[in-house]
């Protein structure tokens, strides 16, 4: 019954149609990056994986700086193939890596920004293959190698992370998600018929995820084991701290590949308790395990509640998980978005508003493992368009078209925040062996819109893990502060909700991540307002 009305209702509350569309930006904004991902021949299980980077204002002037990460060449680095720093200067990226202690050159995957330390700078967690890399923001444009000091050295195969305070202790603590046991000197050869191709995720065994507990002291503890999030053989490739079940606690879904996925309900006293399976987010609708890769959580039936959205393989649907009361069912086929996922496939991916008119549409970005799948399938592609999903009001139509997106890229880390401070949400493509890609929205649209950044009290400065109602004209938007989601990717915190044709917002209402809430009334709109835990609203 939950299903039918729910489906009645999505179908009967039908959104203005805007003119949504993306342009390549590439060239505009002065972007020049070229991933290495180290191809060979053998086609080892690593160089199809990176690479990412994160959206984060390290000098804290208003807009959105871009970090990058690099793979390398194989077997051997070089190590002037290096992770590179881009400032933002009025809309065009200046590469400042040089000096910055930024240029990690490891064979990296993804990255995310946080102020783990509480000292007002940002600072960068990179995951690599082997040892990832804290990088400790100085506040001057240079950042400091703290890794080992801090303990989150990791050494494995690790992927995508996400800072949160889910002890709500005031302070950042650190989710790094890990892949397989692996190494070049045991990479499998894989082959369909006589063709070399990359293996799955069948052919390697599985490792944990780690979960570093903030001391508060700069430094952080493995809490793995104790906070009870071990599960020794998932293969973690997307993560989100997201509170699913309204009870001001953080808890943490994560997308793993051909291992059901997880979702970690906590304990409010410093431990979790896995509940994937029955809360209904561990499979798909037909109680099958993924291929999962990326994450992230929304409300997109503006209902009050965190839905949850995992992109899979070629040839299997993504998935979007409705929330009914900290519970799920998948509604992928009953809303539209089956079909149109069913041969890509998705990495990075986000909810966002991308029109503007108070639903959260989804973006999707593709691209094969397989760089030779048309030889064994000519259905499919190695390029594959971003896709963009409409949102009418709680179902969705394929828009990628309409919205101009249709060149083919070979997609991992996608990442999602206002570049130009035009009140919409612009994308950064991370592509494996090729050019990063800017995307900018170029949405024609005379709808209003709210933009809030969050400064919190104490450590917890961008107040990560705080959650913000906006009502206005009879609709109630919630949206999350989130370091993570995507795939490999840290993205913008401001969070931007569309107001439609709505020329007020009467209320904002904030639960900052200690569990306080406080309301403003009457904010201004069309800009960016900055709202502080002890000082209110500032423009």
């Amino acid at each position: 019954m939950i299903r039918v009305l729910f489906i009645l209702i999505a179908l009967s509350v039908a959104a203005p149609i805007q003119a949504q569309r993306y342009v390549d930006a590439t060239e505009a904004f002065g972007l020049d990056f070229l991933h290495e991902n180290g191809f060979s021949p053998e086609r080892r299980l690593i160089e199809t994986m990176g690479g990412g980077g994160a959206l984060f204002d390290f000098d804290r002037d208003g807009d959105l700086d871009l970090y990058l990460v690099q793979g390398n060449r194989l077997p051997d680095l070089d190590l002037s193939i290096r992770n590179r720093l881009f400032r933002n200067d009025d809309g065009r990226f200046t590469d400042i890596t040089d000096g910055s202690g930024a240029d990690d050159a490891s064979y990296g995957l993804g990255a995310v920004a946080a102020d783990y330390d509480g000292d007002g700078h940002l600072d960068l967690y990179v995951t690599n293959l082997g040892a990832n890399v804290l990088l400790k923001g100085n506040g001057d444009g240079t950042f400091e190698d703290v890794t080992e000091r801090a303990g989150v050295v990791g050494d494995q195969l690790s992927t995508s992370a996400a800072f949160a305070d889910y002890d709500r202790d005031g302070d950042l603590d650190l989710y790094v998600c890990n892949y397989v046991v692996y190494s070049l000197d045991t990479d499998v050869p894989c082959h369909y018929q006589d063709i070399r191709i990359y293996c799955g995720p069948n052919e390697y065994v599985g490792t944990a995820d780690t979960l570093y507990r903030n001391n508060g002291d700069g430094t952080f503890t493995d809490a793995t084991h104790e906070a009870g999030i071990y599960e020794p053989t998932t293969r973690g490739l997307g993560v989100v701290f997201t509170d699913v079940d309204n009870d001001g606690w953080l808890d943490i879904y994560v997308a793993n590949d051909m291992t059901r996925n997880l979702l970690f309900i906590n304990g409010r006293d410093g431990t979790f308790r896995e509940e994937g399976v029955e809360r209904g987010v561990a499979f798909n609708g037909d109680g099958i395990e993924n291929g999962s890769m990326g994450v992230d959580a929304g409300d997109f039936d503006n209902d009050g509640d965190m839905d949850l959205w995992v992109t899979n393989f070629s040839l299997e649907t993504n998935c979007l998980y409705v929330n009914e009361e900290g519970y799920f069912f998948d509604a992928t086929f009953e809303i539209g978005l089956a079909e149109p996922s069913f041969r890509a496939l998705g990495f990075g991916t986000r909810f966002a508003d991308a029109d503007n008119d108070g639903w959260l549409d989804l973006l999707v970005g593709n691209g094969h493992i397989w760089d030779n799948v048309a030889r064994i399938d000519p259905k499919l592609s190695y390029e594959q368009p971003v896709q963009l999903f409409r949102n009418e009001g709680g179902s969705f139509v394929d828009a990628t078209v309409a919205a101009g997106l249709t060149a083919g890229y070979v997609v991992r880390g996608m990442l999602f925040g206002d570049l130009d401070n035009d009140g919409d949400t612009d994308i950064a493509l991370c592509q494996t062996g090729r050019a990063a890609v800017i995307l900018r929205n170029e949405t024609a649209s005379d709808n209003h819109w709210l933009g809030v950044r969050l400064v919190g009290d104490g450590m917890n400065a961008d107040a990560v893990g705080s959650s913000v109602v906006v009502a206005s004209g009879g609709m109630r938007q919630t949206r999350e502060v989130v370091s993570g989601a995507s795939y490999l990717a840290g993205n913008d915190f401001r969070l931007l909700f569309g107001l439609g044709d709505q020329s007020a917002v009467e209320e904002v209402v904030i639960r900052w991540a200690d569990g306080s809430v406080v309301t403003i009334n009457d904010p201004p709109i069309d800009r960016y307002v900055t709202i502080r835990q002890t000082g209110g609203i500032q423009e």
